[in-house]
């Protein structure tokens, strides 16, 4: 179903998608990802329900600005995640943001409910936070906002929207008891952020359990 760019999208995607798995990030059929397509106004996004772990190329379909599943990939049962207006939304903001990722690790949901009535996890002294697009030392502070949960995603953006405003450098968010959303210009950028704050929740947690 995909062709030249685009076959090369959806496999790397595919690879990220299958990494994350094995690192138990996707549980349960949790979770979504996306890239922008050859043609910027359509994306690449995993369809919903499937076992991450199973995950095939077949599992990948594109969908356009609106949410909307492309004729070509329709078929009985197939649809995008409940999450879609998540990534097209961030898509929209972002011009020059080329894939989402969202992934479900302990760590990270743990910490997002834990922290959501401070409304952010502030990580400042770690190396690995150069990890993170356009950092280039340790000595910053890195605020990765939480937002709480619904199942209503307009009320979700509707929350995260003033970080987007007030901190156009933020590289994800967390949603309170679900998980974490990241993005990049490609998608290794985006796969190295969510690996960046996947290692810094582990040091959070760990510091504060000595």
């Amino acid at each position: 179903m995909f062709e030249s760019q685009d076959k090369k999208l959806a496999q790397d995607l595919l690879d990220t998608i299958l990494f994350f798995n094995k690192k138990d990030w996707s549980p349960a059929t949790s979770t979504n990802y996306s890239v922008r397509s050859s043609n910027p106004q359509e994306y690449i996004i995993s369809r919903s329900g499937v076992d991450k772990s199973k995950f095939e190329l077949s599992d990948l379909i594109k969908i356009n600005p609106q949410g909307e599943v492309l004729s070509q990939f329709l078929q009985p049962g197939v649809k995008s995640s409940a999450e879609t207006e998540i990534h097209t939304a961030i898509y929209e903001k972002y011009p020059q943001i080329n894939c989402v990722l969202h992934t479900h690790s302990v760590l990270g949901t743990i910490l997002s409910q834990k922290f959501v009535k401070e409304k952010h996890i502030t990580f400042s002294g770690f190396e690995i936070q150069k990890g993170l697009d356009g950092n280039t030392t340790h000595e910053l502070e890195s605020v990765l906002p939480i937002v709480p949960n619904s199942q209503v995603m307009s009320d979700i953006l509707k929350n995260i929207d003033h970080h987007f405003t007030e901190q156009p450098q933020i590289h994800g968010f967390l949603i309170a008891g679900h998980g974490l959303y990241t993005w990049g210009k490609d998608i290794a950028t985006a796969k190295r952020h969510i690996e960046t704050y996947e290692f810094l929740f582990e040091c959070y947690y760990k510091m504060r359990s000595l």
